[in-house]
């Protein structure tokens, strides 16, 4: 099934050179049955650390899908989440050198459609940035393994630094989480100028919280992918310009939704 605020896309047109697009990787560009970035980069380390993972996201998970919950609390328990997650990767050695052969044998792959979304945006000339509280590394090695890492694409992730032996040190920028994505004050130089000199913004994620990648919501269409958990669609409709459901939950029905100058 589809929703589709009609009136929010007669008013905003979009050309080529007027938008640039704000997109999650994770259930987003992917499909909602993938392995998720942490997963993969979990493969990518000593035994013991997928299991480990797999506890957390058991734990977290559901409080993520909560809308139901005070902000603050699910603000809170969000990071406490994203930092277990970060000590688990240092305590079992996540390491770059098993990183490509890890995205290699994943189940990772992208929703109908939204390879030839990148393709399209990257021949058109139109930023794209993903802005993801996944794993940058794993996200880069999969869009370069799929050749569509493309220089109109900025990656703003949970991006790892490695030592001389390729052991996870530390992160290149401060911890992105679910509820804490919004690209203003993330994107500087040439990414900066991109994105301010672009009237609108097309938003594409697959949580309620990922509306907040910009805060400029005037000017942005917003599109929600929302696979399960079909007890929050009234919650997706009231936030979402277009809301994907089921077996229109692709790229492919989206470029019949969306006309693009």
């Amino acid at each position: 099934m589809k929703y589709i605020n009609k009136e929010r896309l007669e008013k905003i047109i979009l050309t080529k050179e007027n938008f640039c697009v704000l997109i999650d990787f994770d259930r987003t560009i992917t499909t909602y049955r993938s392995p998720d970035s942490w997963d993969i980069a979990g493969k990518a380390a000593n035994k013991g650390c997928d299991r480990e993972l797999s506890d957390l996201y058991e734990k977290y998970r559901p409080i993520e899908v909560d809308y139901n919950i005070e902000y603050k609390e699910k603000y809170r328990k969000m990071e406490e989440w994203y930092n277990a997650c970060m000590n688990t990767y240092y305590k079992y050695n996540f390491n770059k050198y098993k990183l490509q052969k890890a995205v290699k044998a994943s189940k990772l792959e992208f929703r109908k459609g939204a390879k030839e979304f990148l393709e399209s945006n990257f021949k058109n000339n139109i930023p794209v940035i993903i802005i993801s509280a996944g794993v940058g590394n794993v996200i880069k090695e999969f869009l370069e393994q799929n050749n569509c890492f493309f220089n109109n694409m900025l990656l703003i992730s949970n991006t790892f630094t490695f030592d001389e032996r390729g052991k996870a040190k530390s992160l290149e920028n401060s911890l992105i989480h679910t509820m804490n994505k919004t690209i203003e004050g993330k994107a500087k130089g040439k990414w900066k100028e991109e994105f301010l000199n672009r009237k609108y913004r097309l938003l594409l994620g697959d949580t309620i919280e990922d509306i907040d990648m910009t805060d400029n919501k005037e000017n942005t269409i917003k599109v929600g992918f929302l696979d399960k958990n079909l007890e929050n669609i009234d919650a997706y409709k009231k936030e979402f310009d277009i809301l994907l459901t089921e077996n229109d939950s692709n790229f492919t029905e989206l470029n019949n939704v969306i006309k693009i100058i």
